[in-house]
């Protein structure tokens, strides 16, 4: 888990995956679309955007920096156009119960890894981070498996367990590129609208062997997250996920309450008590309460404070307030927790 000041310190601040445009990287993205801003205005201004993230980020205490992921135009794509097998479609599906859209990809054969990775092309890596602790998030393969266009495999089992590899190429790599913190989204494995890990217990089951099969040994620290449903039901599993640091619980969907039986055993918790939906700020004495709480209940091993699921859902100046936020409430909770 990231450290936040000292080595040995148990609280951590953290943001992964893809971060609030602002209204002028918007406009000049429509306006290079639209053929009235050239690709050197593009780079530019992704740059200015990333470029202060990573200074809120570094003021507010971030030992781990992301990038946002600016360049991603929504969670899928990269991997559509790297991985053998998955083609970008020309449909738009809305994201789970968002106002946002993805192309949804389709299966056309056997998926595997390609040889480069998505992260080291220019469209994807970013600027360059100043420090030497990245971090990234990238979907996990039940997500990826539930939301593309299977049109080769004859069982959803098959299709998770060939993204499990495949990912795990992509670890590799990204962990080579610097990525020594990685988390993997599953927000498929608890959405309540459809097919889930909650409506069919063997779908857990077979995510689970292949995580341990295919993802349980790396060089980056990895978080598995759900997010946008209740994860109460099947958080004993993910804390067994071997090789996890951390594991990542949406708490606008989760209540505390109903995890008084759960105990971490050596996981980190990644609590996501920051509303990514919400414009709402949350104030970072609340947040401190919140996360102390969690600490008292759950007895991690450490914990990371991070926002309930990517901040692109809100205007830039709001992400930028709850990153503030959560980094002012990290040495709260630090205070809170030494007393």
């Amino acid at each position: 888990m990231p450290e936040r000041e000292t080595e040995g310190s148990r609280i951590g601040v953290e943001i992964a995956g893809i971060y609030s445009r602002s209204e002028n990287l918007v406009k000049v993205t429509r306006d290079f679309d639209r053929g009235r801003a050239n690709e050197d205005a593009l780079n530019d201004a992704f740059a200015s955007d990333t470029a202060k993230l990573y200074e809120i980020e570094k003021e507010s205490g971030f030992a781990s920096l992301s990038d946002g992921q600016l360049r991603w135009q929504d969670f899928l794509r990269p991997f559509s156009e790297s991985l053998y097998g998955l083609e970008s479609g020309a449909d738009l599906s809305r994201w789970f119960d968002t106002n946002t859209f993805y192309k949804k990809p389709k299966v056309t054969k056997k998926i595997s890894a390609n040889d480069d990775s998505f992260v080291l092309e220019p469209k994807y890596s970013g600027a360059r981070y100043p420090g030497n602790i990245r971090s990234i998030a990238i979907p996990g393969p039940y997500t990826l498996a539930s939301l593309v266009d299977n049109q080769f495999y004859h069982s959803k089992e098959e299709l998770v367990h060939d993204f499990a590899k495949a990912l795990r190429q992509t670890i590799v790599k990204l962990a080579a590129s610097g990525f020594s913190s990685i988390q993997i989204n599953e927000p498929s494995l608890v959405f309540r609208y459809g097919e889930s890990a909650l409506t069919n217990p063997e779908h857990l089951d077979f995510f689970c062997s292949a995580f341990a099969e295919n993802l349980s040994k790396s060089n980056a620290r990895l978080t598995v997250h759900t997010y946008f449903g209740d994860c109460s039901k099947i958080l004993k599993r993910l804390i067994a996920l071997p090789g996890v640091s951390a594991i990542g619980i949406d708490f606008t969907q989760t209540s505390l309450d109903d995890l008084s039986s759960i105990q971490f055993d050596g996981k980190n918790l990644a609590c996501g008590c920051v509303d990514s939906r919400s414009s709402l700020v949350e104030t970072p004495e609340w947040i401190a309460k919140y996360c102390a709480l969690a600490l008292k209940k759950l007895s991690p091993t450490g914990l990371v404070i991070i926002p309930s699921s990517d901040l692109k859902y809100l205007p830039r100046a709001y992400a930028d307030q709850k990153v503030r936020a959560i980094g002012e409430a990290a040495k709260l909770v630090k205070d809170i927790h030494s007393n």
